[in-house]
């Protein structure tokens, strides 16, 4: 008898032909091979299904589903849905990232040590199109650098400290979302991914599993995160209004404890401190070009923080 499926892996596909091969060439080549693989095509109009259908022929770990074009969020939730109820751990991969060959055996192993942890997560490096390596050490160290509310402050989290709701609340350097293997009961606890939200979408879901148990921190680069120009996070301005719409979110839900909404209130107000003095400190660093309009930048950026200093909480519309 085959032994239960530990690990469900969904990746959600739109028109990723170019790039999903070597996706799902490095899951197929983890060094933990109990798992399931469940592709959910979301309306792809280029070669992506014949693409997964090739690579992934006589392997019967994986699956593919097609559907019409949802965005990545019901994708993901209609994956989640078709997975294996009895896998204990899942996880979403990008159809276009790749993985590390011992990612998933590292995170097993540290989420296996760690009952009381919601889930584990590691760090990427960035590559481009071509799977050139690009700014090495840059994004690695973006995801090591998690700044958390602790002693009334805003500070850099320590290494050896897991990631939790403190270091999530305004935040978000868990992604993508393949650096996180997270337990099935906690998915079922937080509920789907969130389809209103077309960005950020996976640091509100890290939020709110983290309202049931950290995540574990580990301290390794586990994936290469693509970037390239068809990546939603490319747009700048609709990615600040997504941070707004998590933001506020995070502070009225109802599944705050009430321990929670006080701290959300308190570090709140001291993020809106240490982005003041982050920028401050920016400016007036010596040797640094365009000071000037980083000054007058501040400038104007200073009673806009205040105001949301005084006012306590954010707003929707994130003035």
């Amino acid at each position: 008898m085959s032994s239960p499926i530990e690990i469900s892996i969904i990746v959600p596909a739109h028109n990723v032909a170019a790039y999903i091969a070597a996706t799902l060439e490095s899951i197929r080549s983890q060094s933990f091979n109990n798992w399931e693989c469940i592709i959910i095509d979301d309306g792809s109009t280029d070669e992506t299904v014949a693409v997964v259908k090739r690579t992934t022929a006589g392997d019967r770990r994986f699956r593919m589903i097609r559907q019409s074009c949802g965005g990545a969020s019901k994708a993901r939730n209609r994956g989640f849905m078709e997975s294996s109820p009895f896998s204990r751990y899942v996880t979403f991969m990008d159809a276009d990232d790749v993985w590390e060959l011992d990612a998933l055996a590292v995170l097993f192993e540290r989420i296996s040590a760690h009952p009381e942890a919601a889930g584990a997560h590691g760090l990427a490096e960035l590559i481009d199109g071509q799977g050139r390596s690009l700014e090495p050490g840059n994004f690695s160290a973006f995801g090591r650098r998690r700044l958390g509310y602790r002693d009334g402050k805003i500070g850099e989290w320590p290494l050896v400290d897991p990631t939790s709701f403190d270091t999530l609340m305004w935040t978000g350097p868990l992604y993508p979302p393949g650096l996180l293997l997270a337990r099935r009961e906690a998915y079922e606890k937080v509920g789907l991914y969130d389809p209103k939200l077309r960005q950020c979408e996976d640091w509100d879901m890290a939020i709110r599993l983290s309202r049931f148990g950290p995540m574990e921190f580990v301290n390794k680069v586990i994936l290469q995160y693509r970037r390239h120009g068809m990546n939603l996070s490319n747009d700048v301005i609709a990615n600040r209004r997504a941070v707004r719409r998590v933001h506020f979110k995070t502070f009225f839900s109802l599944e705050n404890s009430a321990e929670q909404r006080i701290r959300l209130t308190a570090s709140w107000r001291a993020w809106q401190r240490f982005k003041i003095n982050e920028k401050w400190t920016a400016v007036l660093s010596e040797g640094r070009p365009g000071a000037p309009l980083r000054f007058l930048k501040t400038a104007v950026d200073f009673p806009v923080h205040l105001l949301r200093y005084l006012r306590g909480h954010p707003s929707v519309l994130g003035i």
